[in-house]
């Protein structure tokens, strides 16, 4: 008997949802840690002390790249997918709406809508993490923390897509770090007071 769970891997197999999601959770996720990067050094150097402004305006950013991640996917997705039925249909000469494919299509469309929206808000809203840490922690300490764990999101990206390509996986995730190390460079030399 076809249970849920089985129905959701034939469609994943049939549609290679999971190929797709897989490439765009890591493009994503990666937007999000970087943006978000942005926004708490420009908070930093702008001399911020209330960290509330930096949870919202997180908080507001990650909704917002949800958002927009996921409406984007779902109708470009949706649009392709629906191209190629129709491109099959017409080869076949038969009615596919109702098909397994034409299921599967459709539950493909949401899957990486899905993860193209939450993706790069998990990443986004990480950041924001240690400023609900304040006043037990200063907001140097919360901006440092911040930084960190975008780095350390960052190294694991590289990890994950090392083990997908069969690559060295610390050299991955160093190459990660480095584009990290350089967003924080040129964001500083742009935030800084003085700078513009």
């Amino acid at each position: 008997m076809d249970t849920s769970w089985e129905r959701f891997r034939t469609y994943l197999r049939v549609s290679q949802a999971y190929r797709i999601a897989r490439r765009l959770f890591v493009m994503n996720a990666f937007d999000g840690i970087l943006t978000l990067m942005g926004v708490v050094i420009g908070a930093h150097f702008s001399g911020l002390s209330d960290p509330d402004i930096v949870i919202k305006a997180g908080a507001g950013g990650s909704i917002a790249l949800g958002i927009s991640g996921m409406s984007s996917a779902y109708l470009a997705e949706r649009a392709e997918r629906r191209r190629d039925l129709k491109k099959l249909e017409a080869a076949m000469l038969i009615d596919l709406k109702k098909s397994q494919f034409a299921r599967a299509s459709e539950f493909a469309t949401i899957v990486v809508a899905l993860v193209n929206g939450i993706s790069p808000a998990v990443g986004a809203a990480i950041l924001v993490l240690p400023y609900l840490l304040v006043p037990r922690i200063d907001m140097e300490a919360a901006f440092i923390a911040s930084l960190g764990l975008g780095l350390g999101c960052l190294f694991v990206l590289g990890l994950f897509l090392a083990k997908i390509s069969h690559e060295r996986m610390i050299v991955s995730g160093m190459r990660m770090i480095l584009v990290g190390l350089l967003t924080i460079g040129i964001v500083s030399l742009v935030s800084a007071p003085g700078a513009i």
